[in-house]
C-alpha cells in the first residue's frame, strides 16, 4: 500500500509544472501585431520637412509637397479584428487631394513578419456609415503589394517583396518598391514607382528620401480680445473650444472690433533640420505658438509668438490686445491640484 502510494505522488510531482504553467508563448509576429495596433493610430503631418525643403532652397524636384494622414482604428467585420481608416492629404501646387483605404495588420505564419494589406477606394471617400457592411471586394487591392514588418530598435520598418507590387499607372506598366517606417514619434514612408520595361524611377522626390510625418498632439485652446490680465473686472469676448494640433493646426475667426480684423492662431511644434545659432550652438525643438491677421492685401502678418519645451502641455500668449491659453487637457477636465 505504501509503494502505490510513493508511486501515484511522484506522478504527481512530475505532472505538476504542467498543471501550474500560466501559458502558452505565441511567436514575435503574434505580440508585435499587438504593439502596431497600439502605435498606429494617429494623426501624422510633414509640415517640419516641408518647410525645411523650401528653407534650405533645395531644388524643386527634391522639395517634398505638405502631406498629412490620419489613421484611425475601426470596426469593419469583413476585414479582421485589425481594421484602420487611412486617409492620406497632400497639398501641392495642384490644390489638396485626399486618398482614402481601409489597412489591416495579420500576423505572418513565418513567425517573423506582421503583414499590412492596403485596401484602396480609387473614388471618392470611405465613410463611417458603411464600414459595417464594406467588403474587401468593394475595394482594389494588389496582389504582391502588401508590406511585411520586422521590429528594429524602437521603431517597426515594413517592406514590399522585390518587384512583386505590379500594376497599371496612367497607361504604364510600374511596380513598386516601397517602405513604411513607424514609431512613436513619426511615421516614414517611401512610394516609388518604376516602369516595368526601363526601370525607370516616375514617382517620388529626385533624392529618394522618404517622406517624414511627426505624430501630432491635439491641443484645446481659447482667444479673448481684449487680453485680460492681472485680475482686472473688464469686459472681454471669448472665442472658446477651438482645437488645433501642434503641426500646424491654425484657427481663423472675425473679431469684435471697430473696424473687425480677421485675425488667426496657430500651433506648431518645430522639429529643426539645420542649425541656426550663433557660434553653431545646437537648436533645441521649441512648441511655438503664433498670433497672426490677415491683412487686406491678402498678406498675413505675424503679431509675436511664444515658445516653451517640445514635449509642453500648454502654451499660450498675453498681447495684452489679445490674449491666447491652449492645453492638451481640456479646461473642463481639468483636476485640481496643490
Amino acid at each position: 500500500m505504501l509503494h502505490k502510494t510513493w508511486i501515484i505522488g511522484a506522478a504527481c510531482l512530475l505532472l505538476a509544472p504542467a498543471a501550474l504553467a500560466q501559458g502558452q508563448d505565441s511567436t514575435p509576429a503574434e505580440r508585435n501585431l499587438r504593439v502596431m495596433a497600439e502605435l498606429l493610430p494617429g494623426h501624422y503631418d510633414n509640415i517640419n520637412q516641408n518647410y525645411f525643403d523650401q528653407r534650405r532652397k533645395l531644388p524643386d524636384a527634391d522639395r517634398h509637397v505638405r502631406m498629412s494622414t490620419t489613421i484611425t482604428r475601426v470596426e469593419a467585420p469583413a476585414f479582421g479584428p485589425y481594421a484602420f481608416l487611412w486617409v492620406n492629404r497632400t497639398t501641392g501646387a495642384d490644390g489638396e487631394r485626399a486618398s482614402w483605404r481601409l489597412a489591416t495588420l495579420s500576423a505572418d505564419a513565418s513567425a517573423e513578419d506582421v503583414v499590412m494589406r492596403h485596401y484602396l477606394r480609387m473614388e471618392g471617400e470611405i465613410t463611417a456609415a458603411e464600414l459595417a457592411t464594406l467588403k474587401p471586394a468593394d475595394l482594389r487591392r494588389t496582389e504582391g503589394c502588401d508590406y511585411f514588418f520586422r521590429r528594429r530598435a524602437d521603431q517597426f520598418r515594413g517592406a514590399q517583396a522585390d518587384k512583386a507590387c505590379r500594376f497599371k499607372w496612367e497607361g504604364k506598366d510600374v511596380y513598386t518598391a516601397n517602405t513604411i517606417e513607424l514609431a512613436a514619434s513619426s511615421l516614414w514612408f517611401v512610394d516609388h514607382k518604376f516602369v516595368a520595361k526601363t526601370g525607370e524611377r516616375i514617382t517620388g522626390v529626385a533624392s529618394g528620401e522618404p517622406f517624414w510625418l511627426e505624430r501630432s498632439r491635439l491641443f484645446h485652446c481659447y482667444v479673448d480680445i481684449p487680453g485680460v490680465g492681472g485680475g482686472r473686472d473688464i469686459p472681454f469676448k471669448r472665442w472658446d473650444n477651438i482645437t488645433l494640433d501642434d503641426k500646424g493646426g491654425s484657427y481663423w475667426f472675425t473679431s469684435n472690433e471697430t473696424p473687425p480684423r480677421e485675425l488667426g492662431i496657430r500651433l506648431q511644434n518645430v522639429t529643426w533640420h539645420v542649425l541656426n545659432e550663433k557660434n553653431g550652438y545646437f537648436n533645441r525643438n521649441s512648441l511655438v505658438l503664433y498670433a497672426m491677421e490677415k491683412l487686406p492685401d491678402g498678406s498675413i502678418k505675424e503679431h509675436g509668438y511664444s515658445f516653451t519645451d517640445p514635449t509642453a502641455t500648454r502654451a499660450g500668449m498675453n498681447l495684452k490686445w489679445m490674449l491666447i491659453n491652449c492645453a492638451m487637457t481640456p479646461r473642463d477636465l481639468a483636476r485640481p491640484e496643490m
